[in-house]
């Protein structure tokens, strides 16, 4: 049975876990976006760097989210192989 303080630090370390895949996630859009205004006020060139960096952004966030939580997944593959007494080969 868990005590109180431990139930409290699981909260807190599943809400850091969250937050970790937000920031992969939302920085490189957002990135994208100012990045891409800023070009197209430089360089007078409409909403052309700002779409394409936007798009690039995007897929660069979800590639990082699939990729963290891909090794998350292998991580707990890892401790219930552990956890059942099998060997990791």
């Amino acid at each position: 049975m868990k005590n109180k303080n431990q139930e409290e630090a699981n909260i807190w370390q599943g809400l850091g876990q969250i937050w970790d895949l937000v920031w992969v996630t939302v920085v490189p859009i957002i990135l994208g976006v100012f990045l891409g205004r800023y070009l197209d006020r430089s360089y007078s060139t409409g909403f052309f760097w700002t779409l394409s960096l936007l798009v690039l952004g995007t897929f660069m966030g979800f590639y990082n989210l699939y990729d963290s939580l891909m090794k998350e997944s292998k991580k707990m593959e890892s401790k219930d192989r552990d956890k059942n007494g099998k060997s990791n080969g």
